[in-house]
């Protein structure tokens, strides 16, 4: 074999290399972006899935705490302003009722303390939401640096070169909703 025939067949076996290294490459990290795209969308899922729930539970604390203060306005409705301290029978009628009164409040304020507890609950929620919110962020992040990665290779040589021929185009980072780096929120988010 001649030694021009051979420095022709190593350019070309190098050549042959490099296009499948570099398609190869071009492929691993579009996978990588599809798959880190997906956690973005998991974590957005984990976010609905809890917003649900702490507003669920908003909903039915409100709706508790909201029963129990009637209950005990309704009761205190019922105590006189004056005592008919005179008259001994109205007297110990009044005693009565007061002490019914008390019995029942009383009775409302041990049922009803585990349940209004829930301000822990509303600190719990706030942590796994803050937790929630961390994780997207860092998805999203995770996901712009692969991104940016891949548009790197894309367009540098020599690697663009391959990309050309395989169809591989840059492709755009996470932009955010229109309105969200001005903090467009309006009253109407915050209704029940």
């Amino acid at each position: 074999m001649k030694r021009s025939t051979i420095i022709i067949l190593a350019i070309v076996g190098i050549v042959l290399i490099w296009a499948v290294t570099s398609y190869n490459g071009l492929i691993g990290k579009t996978t990588k972006i599809t798959g880190q795209w997906g956690e973005v969308e998991n974590q957005y899922q984990r976010r609905l899935k809890l917003y649900k729930n702490v507003i669920a539970t908003i909903k039915g604390s409100a709706k508790f705490e909201k029963s129990t203060l009637e209950q005990i306005v309704r009761l205190r409705s019922g105590v006189p302003e004056t005592l008919p301290v005179n008259d001994p029978d109205a007297l110990a009628e009044a005693n009565k009722n007061l002490s019914a009164i008390k019995g029942t409040i009383l009775k409302i304020n041990v049922e009803a303390y585990p349940d209004l507890k829930s301000t822990s609950g509303f600190r719990d929620f706030q942590t796994q939401i803050e937790g929630t919110e961390n994780r997207v962020s860092k998805a999203i992040g995770d996901w712009n640096a692969l991104v940016t990665d891949y548009n790197v290779k894309v367009v540098k040589f020599p690697s663009n070169l391959m990309a050309k021929i395989f169809g591989f185009a840059s492709m755009k980072n996470f932009k955010a909703e229109k309105g969200a780096k001005d903090m467009d929120v309006k009253d109407s988010d915050f209704e029940f």
